[in-house]
């Protein structure tokens, strides 16, 4: 489970959705429709649900993420000033936060799977690839359909693929 996100689907009906990850302040909330950023929601007095002014539309991704600031640090220490507790615990959630999101960020990306040392895109799809130009490279979908298969091919397959 992420520590500094979390990801939604929704269903044309529901508005209020869980943050279950502690946060700073709430400039350090993103909150995106289908990749998005939208403002159209509010928070509770916690802080805990964020509930938007409309539902969000069937199968829209739902993402709400933390993003600490990470070009500001939050304390300046000086020599010979008071140290007080404040000052330590927010330079130290800046820190705590910030490698949260890293650690998020590095797990959510398509690696090596340690059982086979091949690429495991984690069952997720892969997006915008470009059409393949050498030997090895990867194929699309589209570049197969338009640069391989016959009419009857196509066909075909979208038969077997509606019966599914």
């Amino acid at each position: 489970m992420a520590n500094s996100f979390v990801r939604y689907t929704g269903n044309n009906s529901t508005t209020s959705y869980s943050i279950p990850f502690s946060y700073r302040s709430t400039a350090d909330l993103t909150v995106t429709l289908a990749g998005v950023a939208t403002t159209a929601f509010t928070l509770n007095s916690a802080g805990t649900t964020l509930t938007f002014n409309s539902a969000p539309a069937q199968d829209v991704a739902i993402e709400i993420r933390r993003r600490t600031s990470q070009g500001t640090k939050l304390v300046d220490y000086a020599s010979g000033s008071v140290l007080t507790e404040n000052d330590l615990d927010t330079d130290s959630d800046q820190a705590f936060f910030m490698s949260q999101e890293a650690i998020d960020d590095a797990g959510d990306v398509i690696k090596v799977s340690n059982v086979n040392f091949q690429w495991d895109a984690q069952n997720k799809r892969v997006t915008n690839v470009a059409d393949p130009t050498n030997a090895q490279d990867l194929a699309t979908k589209n570049y197969l359909e338009n640069t391989w298969l016959s009419a009857t091919d196509k066909a075909t397959l979208n038969n077997v693929n509606s019966n599914i």
